[in-house]
C-alpha cells in the first residue's frame, strides 16, 4: 500500500516501526521522526546514537498525526497491520509506504520477507547500492557462523530459539518460518517446532521440552544481566529438562530482535552461533 507518487530522494522520512527504523539506519537515513524511540535501544540496538535527536511522534499502535504533520516529513513509512486505517489521513501529510510485517505466506520465513522488505524501501529511497553492500555483509556473516558450526559437529542439531513473554513459564517459540527459523535454516540446524506458527511464533511452556533429549535452547531475554539465566531457569519443571540438565541453555540479551532486519538479522546468526559453541556437545 503506497501514495501514487512517491518523493525521488526523501531526506525527512518519519518510520512507523522498529524494522522500518533499523532498515533506514542499515541504508544511512536518519529518520526525523520516530514511534516509540525510548524502546529502539532496548529491543534493537542497532546504530542507536543516530536517533539521537530524532523525534518522538506518539507509540506504534497509536502515532501522533499532528506530530508528524508538524515535521513536515516527505516519506513515510509504516505497516498494514497496524497503520493501514490511517492510510489516507497520513497521506495527506506526506507521500506514505505501508509495507507488509510478515509475510502473508505461512511457509516463507520473516529472514526473508525482511529483506525483501528492505530490498522494497531501498528502492524507494533509491539506495539500492548501499542495500546491495548490507545483504552481502549479512551474507557473509551467514556463511561464517554456518562454516564455525560445521566445524564444531554441530550441523543438523535441533535448535529451540524461546522469547520471554513475561508470564509464569509462557514462551514464544520462534518457528521454522520466523526470523530465528530462517536464520537457523541458514546455519545447517534444525528448529523446534517443525510446524510453521502464526506470525512464526508458537506458545510453549518448559513441560513441552521434557521430551527434546538432544536439543539446544537459547532463551532471549526481557530483563537485563542483573537477571542471571539460572535464576530464570529455577523451577521445578525447568529443573528436568533435559538441556537445562546437560547445561545446553543460554541466553541472548534482549536488543536482537526477533522481528528485525539485516542488521538484526547478522547479530542473531552471531549470537546463536556463539551461544552454541559454548554449549556441551548433546549427543546425537
Amino acid at each position: 500500500m503506497q501514495s501514487r507518487a512517491l518523493p525521488a530522494a526523501p531526506k525527512r522520512v518519519v518510520v512507523l516501526e522498529y524494522m522500518l527504523a533499523e532498515a533506514m539506519a542499515a541504508l544511512d537515513i536518519t529518520p526525523v521522526g520516530m514511534v516509540d524511540p525510548h524502546f529502539y535501544p532496548l529491543w534493537i540496538g542497532y546504530d542507536t546514537p543516530r536517533f539521537a535527536r530524532t523525534v518522538y511522534v506518539g507509540s506504534r499502535q497509536q502515532p501522533n498525526l499532528e506530530a508528524i504533520a508538524r515535521l513536515e516529513p516527505d516519506l513515510i513509512v509504516g505497516v498494514t497491520f497496524r497503520h493501514a486505517p490511517l492510510f489516507d489521513a497520513f497521506a495527506r501529510i506526506a507521500p506514505t509506504v505501508l509495507v507488509e510485517f510478515n509475510s502473508p505466506r505461512p511457509a516463507d520465513n520473516q529472514l526473508d520477507h525482511a529483506l525483501a522488505v528492505f530490498d522494497a524501501l531501498a528502492a524507494v529511497t533509491h539506495r539500492e547500492a548501499r542495500a546491495r553492500a548490507v545483504r552481502r555483509e549479512l551474507d557473509a556473516a551467514l556463511e561464517r557462523n554456518r562454516a564455525r558450526i560445521a566445524r564444531a559437529g554441530l550441523s543438523g542439531r535441533q535448535l529451540v530459539v524461546l522469547q520471554e513473554l513475561g508470564l509464569q513459564d509462557r514462551y514464544w517459540a520462534y518457528t521454522p518460518n520466523s526470523m530465528a527459523g530462517g536464520i537457523a535454516r541458514r546455519l545447517g540446524l534444525s528448529s523446534w517446532p517443525s510446524r510453521p506458527g502464526k506470525e512464526g511464533t508458537a506458545t510453549v511452556s518448559s513441560r513441552d521440552l521434557l521430551a527434546l533429549a538432544s536439543a539446544n535452547v537459547v532463551l532471549v531475554s526481557t530483563t537485563g544481566p542483573e537477571v542471571s539465566l539460572s535464576t530464570k531457569l529455577s523451577s521445578p519443571v525447568w529443573r528436568h529438562v533435559p538441556a537445562r540438565r546437560a547445561g545446553r541453555v543460554a541466553m541472548m540479551e534482549r536488543n536482537i530482535w526477533g522481528f528485525g532486519g539485516p542488521k538484526s538479522a547478522i547479530a542473531y546468526a552471531d549470537a546463536i552461533t556463539d551461544a552454541l559453541l559454548s554449549m556441551p556437545r548433546a549427543p546425537r
